[in-house]
Formats: structure tokens, C-alpha cells, sequence
């Protein structure tokens, strides 16, 4: 983008620097929990939500090298979008610049003048998550976040403790306890399982 969004619950400053909230993760389309269920309910039918959960994060605002002068990369994350499109349909580039003009649509009414500062976008589906990234379905919690995926069962009963099968490779990405998100939990518990590991040899 060529400037900073301005959001009208909390607009930018007139230098154009970057404010606290440009320096988090901004969370839309969330107010209650009827939106996330009509987006996820969407997803289930094979429809991209039509006002999906938008995380919106600018790390240009904390690492200006990311950019060239005056600009920003603005990096989103939605939910729900489904993996197969409805009818069994693969994301194709209509598809794909259609729901990314839905999104941006959303931000627009919360960052007036926000679509009118993108300078360029490139649009990852599930599909792209997942041959890019191994990502199964393009789930970046490499998995279910559903009560038989959490806890002792994450990501199965018998590789709940951070081992792997293969002697000295340790579980610590999103499909381990406690699942996704940044803070950093399932690394740190498997470093501690791993030195406890290499105490013993």
C-alpha cells in the first residue's frame, strides 16, 4: 500500500507515521459471534465468507525495510475460506480476485481509502497454503482445533508429548499442544522435552 490505513475508530496520524495500533494485529468482521459463524457456515457449503474474520498486520510498521519509502505491506489472514469451492470447483484466478475484492471491501468500511492505496496483491487459498507451505487443506493449525485434537490428543494420543517416531526430531509447529497462535508454547514445551531428552544420553 502507499500509506498507511486509516481506520475511522482510530485514524492516522497526519505525518503518517505508524500509531500502537498499526503495530499489532487488527482484528474485523468480529464484533460477535453470529458474523463468525455466518462466515464459517459459508466455508462449510464451499462459499467464501462473504464478510469473513479479517487479521489484518502490517510489519512494515515495525520493520520499515520491508517496504520502499512511504509504503507498507499489510499482510491478511481470513477465516473461513474453503479449501474445494462449492460443486467441487477449484480456485481459479476469478475466484481468487473476486474473494480478494470482498475482503477488501470489508476493510473499506472500516479503513475508508484503503483499496485505493493497494499498489499491488498477491492472493494465497487453501490450496496455495498447502503446496506451498504443506499446509493439509491450507489449515495453519495443521489441524482441527476441535476438542479431539486438543490437549493429550494433539496431534494424536500416541504423539501428544512432543516426540516424534523418529528419535531426536521433536513436534513444535501448530499441530502440537497447545495448537497455533504466537505465543510460542509448543516450541518452548518441546525444547524442554528435547534437553530433557539429551540430558539422559
Amino acid at each position: 500500500v502507499d500509506r498507511l490505513p486509516s481506520f475511522l475508530a482510530a485514524p492516522s496520524a497526519r505525518d503518517g507515521q505508524p500509531l500502537p495500533h498499526h503495530q499489532c494485529s487488527i482484528h474485523l468482521n468480529c464484533e460477535d459471534t453470529q458474523l463468525l459463524h455466518q462466515a464459517f457456515t459459508e466455508a462449510t457449503h464451499g462459499h467464501p465468507s462473504s464478510r469473513p474474520m479479517i487479521e489484518l498486520c502490517i510489519p512494515s510498521a515495525l520493520d520499515p525495510g520491508l517496504a520502499p519509502p512511504g509504503c507498507h505491506v499489510v499482510s491478511l489472514f481470513t477465516q473461513y475460506t474453503p479449501s474445494v469451492l462449492a460443486g467441487g470447483r477449484s480456485w481459479d484466478e476469478q475466484a481468487r480476485n473476486a474473494y480478494a475484492d470482498t475482503v477488501f471491501d470489508c476493510i473499506e468500511d472500516y479503513a475508508p481509502g484503503f483499496k485505493a492505496s493497494v499498489i499491488g496483491r498477491d492472493i494465497l487459498t487453501p490450496p496455495d497454503l498447502e503446496r506451498i507451505f504443506g499446509l493439509p487443506g491450507g489449515n495453519i493449525f495443521h489441524g482441527g482445533m476441535s476438542l479431539d485434537q486438543l490437549y493429550f490428543t494433539r496431534p494424536a494420543p500416541s504423539y501428544s508429548g512432543y516426540r516424534s517416531p523418529v528419535p531426536g526430531l521433536y513436534l513444535c509447529g501448530s499441530g502440537a499442544h497447545p495448537g497455533g497462535g504466537v505465543m510460542g508454547a509448543a516450541g518452548r514445551n518441546a525444547a524442554q522435552v528435547a534437553i530433557k531428552d539429551f540430558r539422559h544420553l
